[in-house]
């Protein structure tokens, strides 16, 4: 029945049970009155007050409260659907079990409301006041919270589908066990929220805040969280898997357990962040900020990890089996006990990293530097350590067996007790090293370098060493015998300082005979090998700085592309100029078979400058590779790099100009 109150008083009247249909309430005076059961579609309260009203059981579906006063009112188990709500003001108001299902309530102030197991799907509550509301098993599916302010409200068990809190603010909220699915946070503030085993699959928190905020045990599959801040944030055994985590902060982060199968985390910064037991297996890591995070036990497995920067990180007894390691800057790392199986740490630095007892059969570390790194008792059997530099690295009893180290340098390099039986060494240094106890038997160290080094009691049976340098070498008590291309004044030279051949002597000249040319073809075809996938792993960066081009040119920051391109050309050159060279290359070790044996000739000259050229070109290769990531980095993620202090950053430069000079 449709009744006219307006501007009346009716303080504490009772209109318990009554029908009033599409009655007009305006700017009435209704505080403390009975709506208890009483219909009210259609009615209008506009403007009135209604402090401390009752309307449990009421309908008021299609109402107009508009700027109305309901602070402690009661509507619990009360019909609202699609009514109009805005502007108005329902702080301690009670809505349990209420419908406000498609309600408008743009600008509403709900502070510490209670709407606990309320119906509200499709609700407007655009930039309302939520503080302190309680939402405990309300539903809210597809609601728009949209710049809404939700701090310290409780969404406990709520069901948030498909809902709009772009921009909203949630910090310190709970959101505990609640439902988010494909839910819209993008820019929200959830700073210190409770997200414990919420359920958010493919949740969008594109740049949203997340400091703080606990997650642990959250189900975040194919949730979007680019760019977003997630610094010191709880994600302890949550389940990412698929998560789209590109540019995201998670400096300090707790990520232990986490399941981060599949995951993107391309230039993420996980800056001092705890991955112990983490699963990472196939995640995108490329320029991944990992400086000083703890990863224990993480599984990598097949993760790619191209240009990351793991400062001083902690992997011990982690899996990076399959894991690709190009570029990546791991200076000082701790990579004990770690399975790289297979993995791929072409032209990384690992300098003063640790990786004693790690498993690094058929890793690939050519052109990485090593310098002062750890790897006692480590085993890199058919690993491939090519143009790799070592020195003053400990490798002490390391297990190198059928290794292929042709162009490593291991300068002051401790390999005692090292077994590099079956090794390919081709013009590997080793000056100044100490292979004291070494396993060197059946080595192709052709044209290899010893000169200073430490051989007391090494085992160098039936190794090829034509061509070797043993200046100042100490070999007491060191074993040959059997060895191609160790002339008999050389055998006299080390027999003199201690060594002890067991076999007859094998006549060979100081040049290498046809024979020994035949077994060097190949190993000469290898190193070629070498300097092609350099060639190959560099040509493809020129695709990756075109792409940061397209990129830069999108943001405007033309100011870098002069120099970038001139880079792609520079590269280009180069790769051009190292496949002709390749070319010759080949023509040379060709030529070299087709010649005549000739005593007064002498061919090692020509051998060596050949795997001289072939190494200074794959060096060349390598450091312009280390380049050109750098430069991606750059683009993609800044020139800004506050994350470690310069102290400790300014002995990694000291160590790699070092290295730089002894290339030179």
């Amino acid at each position: 029945m449709c009744e006219n109150y307006e501007r009346r008083s009716l303080r504490g009247q009772d209109f318990s049970g009554l029908d009033l249909t599409r009655s007009n309430f305006q700017n009435c005076d209704l505080t403390g009155a009975n709506f208890t059961g009483t219909t009210l579609i259609g009615a209008d309260f506009s403007g009135a007050i209604l402090r401390v009203t009752n309307f449990q059981g009421a309908n008021l579906s299609h109402a107009r409260m508009i700027r109305v006063d309901c602070c402690f009112a009661d509507f619990s188990q009360a019909t609202l659907r699609h009514a109009n709500l805005c502007e108005s003001n329902f702080s301690h108001a009670q809505f349990q079990e209420a419908n406000l299902g498609g309600s408008a309530l743009c600008e509403t102030t709900f502070y510490q409301a209670i709407l606990s197991d309320a119906w509200i799907r499709g609700a407007n509550f655009f930039q309302a006041d939520l503080r302190h509301a309680v939402f405990i098993g309300a539903d809210l599916k597809g609601a728009k919270l949209e710049g809404a302010d939700l701090t310290r409200s409780n969404f406990a068990e709520a069901t948030l589908e498909r809902v709009n809190l772009s921009f909203a603010c949630l910090e310190s909220a709970t959101l505990r066990s609640a439902n988010l699915q494909n839910a819209y946070l993008r820019e929200a503030n959830l700073k210190g929220t409770d997200l414990r085993d919420a359920r958010m699959y493919e949740a969008n928190f594109r740049r949203a805040l997340l400091d703080e905020a606990n997650l642990a045990c959250a189900f975040l599959a194919g949730a979007d969280f680019k760019n977003a801040r997630l610094s010191r944030a709880n994600l302890t055994s949550a389940e990412l898997q698929g998560a789209y985590l590109k540019l995201a902060n998670l400096q300090e982060a707790i990520l232990d357990r986490a399941n981060l199968r599949r995951a993107k985390l391309y230039g993420a910064n996980l800056y001092r962040a705890s991955l112990i037991g983490t699963i990472l297996e196939n995640a995108n890591l490329c320029f991944v900020q990992l400086s000083r995070a703890k990863l224990h036990e993480a599984i990598l497995e097949g993760a790619e990890l191209e240009g990351a920067d793991g400062f001083k990180v902690e992997m011990a007894s982690a899996c990076l089996s399959r894991a690709n390691l190009n570029t990546a800057k791991l200076w000082g790392a701790d990579l004990t006990d770690t399975v790289m199986r297979g993995a791929d740490f072409s032209n990384a630095n690992l300098s003063r990293a640790d990786l004693s007892r790690s498993m690094m059969r058929g890793a690939n570390f050519t052109g990485a530097t090593l310098n002062g790194a750890k790897l006692v008792a480590a085993i890199a059997t058919r690993s491939s350590l090519n143009d790799s530099t070592f020195h003053e690295a400990d490798l002490t009893e390391i297990k190198l067996n059928r290794a292929y180290l042709s162009g490593a340098s291991f300068e002051n390099a401790i390999l005692t007790n090292a077994q590099l039986s079956g090794a390919a060494m081709l013009r590997t240094h080793f000056k100044d090293a100490s292979l004291r106890g070494a396993r060197l038997n059946r080595t192709y160290l052709s044209y290899s370098d010893f000169t200073a080094a430490m051989l007391n009691n090494a085992n160098l049976l039936a190794s090829t060493l034509v061509g070797v340098t043993w200046q100042s070498a100490i070999v007491q008590q060191a074993r040959f015998g059997g060895n191609q291309g160790l002339s008999n004044s050389q055998r006299r030279f080390l027999e003199q300082h201690g060594a002890s051949f067991r076999t007859e002597p094998v006549e060979r000249a100081l040049f290498p005979t046809i024979e020994v040319l035949d077994g060097l073809q190949s190993d000469l075809s290898d190193r070629l090998s070498d300097l092609d996938d350099a060639c190959e792993k560099l040509r493809k960066t020129v695709t990756k700085l075109k792409i940061s081009c397209e990129m830069l040119t999108r943001q405007g920051r033309f100011d870098r592309l002069n120099g970038i391109q001139k880079q792609i050309e520079r590269i280009e050159q180069v790769c051009d100029r190292a496949a002709a060279d390749s070319e010759i290359y080949q023509s040379k070790i060709f030529a070299l078979t087709e010649l005549e044996i000739d005593q007064s000739f002498d061919q090692s000259d020509i051998i060596i400058e050949l795997l001289d050229g072939i190494q200074a070109n794959n060096l060349q290769l390598h450091q312009l590779t280390r380049e050109a990531f750098e430069q991606i980095r750059r683009n993609n993620l800044g020139d800004e790099d506050s994350i470690i202090d310069l102290e400790e950053r300014s002995n990694e430069i000291d160590l790699n100009v070092d290295s730089i000079q002894d290339n030179d």
